[in-house]
């Protein structure tokens, strides 16, 4: 008796570096690895998707389109603010080994301007447009970038690596080290990415343009 395959198809294939790219960072990727995933030949995958760069890009596109878009009953445009930067964390956070795929890949895609877009409307809130607006929203991306790629790296929970707490410190050498030594070895990330996002919002506000 003959048993069928399932067909080899694109999305077979982004499913399946989706899949890797979840369990082992997008490094893993390669279209050799895929092939063996998929129990298929190497070659035929080429069919579908013509090199890993543009995999790499559509497996991205998938994640960022299942993101849940924030809600807001307000005009406020820091309350936008602090509800696009928390959906963002929350995306880390369901996606820890893709995040930085996902942050830094260039989407010219509905996906990837999707989130642009509401970026650029929170920053149209504040008095924000033009060159300016797009400065701001960089910033705003270094930021979540650098507090959530720590916040992913030191949480076990999320595939990272408890850091072990500081021992040691020359008082007399470091004393303003030494003042803060159990602060700095221990990370509450709820609070520092709060403390964080309300730094950002408080340096918009010293820049906003005038209504």
């Amino acid at each position: 008796m003959s048993s069928s395959r399932e067909p080899l198809t694109r999305d077979r294939i982004v499913d399946a570096a989706v899949r890797l790219i979840e369990r082992e960072g997008v490094e893993a990727v390669s279209m050799r690895r895929l092939a063996s995933e998929l129990g298929a030949g190497t070659m035929s995958l080429y069919n579908h998707v013509p090199n890993k760069a543009v995999l790499v890009d559509l497996a991205a596109e998938r994640i960022m389109s299942e993101a849940r878009p924030y809600h807001v009953d307000s005009d406020d445009w820091r309350d936008h603010f602090r509800a696009h930067a928390r959906a963002v964390r929350e995306l880390a956070r369901q996606h820890p080994r893709a995040f930085v795929m996902l942050a830094t890949r260039r989407l010219s895609t509905q996906a990837g301007f999707m989130t642009i877009e509401a970026a650029l409307q929170n920053f149209d809130r504040a008095g924000f447009r033009g060159k300016v607006a797009v400065g701001m929203m960089r910033a705003m991306v270094s930021y979540l970038l650098g507090t959530l790629m720590r916040e992913v790296a030191t949480s076990p929970e999320l595939g990272g690596i408890a850091l072990s707490p500081y021992v040691g410190v020359d008082a007399a050498a470091f004393p303003l080290s030494a003042e803060v030594i159990d602060e700095l070895g221990t990370f509450d990330h709820d609070h520092e990415f709060e403390f964080g996002l309300e730094l950002m919002i408080a340096a918009l506000e010293r820049y906003r343009e005038p209504d």
